[in-house]
């Protein structure tokens, strides 16, 4: 190999590590955007959860059937008690 052969050789080497490190960047920015949206929500659904619990107690002090209750919020009958005994048995 004479020494054009080795320059293009290296310049292609550096191209082809020049697009992974992009492309590795892009993953970073994408995972820094999932992470700030997985917290985000994580927040909204501690929110929703506690706004869940007090519509549980309305609804149970206004004489709502717990059955009627439980199948309405997606819980089982066991997860609503300890509710609404204070508990937060969520899964």
């Amino acid at each position: 190999m004479d020494k054009e052969e080795h320059i293009a050789q290296l310049r292609a080497r550096r191209r082809r590590v020049e697009l992974i490190e992009t492309a590795l960047e892009s993953v970073r920015d994408v995972e820094s955007s999932l992470q700030e949206m997985k917290e985000f929500l994580t927040k909204q659904l501690k929110v929703e959860r506690t706004e869940r619990l007090s519509d549980i107690q309305e609804a149970d002090k206004a004489g709502v059937p717990k059955t009627k209750i439980s199948r309405e919020v997606g819980l089982s009958r066991a997860n609503l008690y300890n509710h609404l005994k204070g508990a937060s048995v969520d899964g």
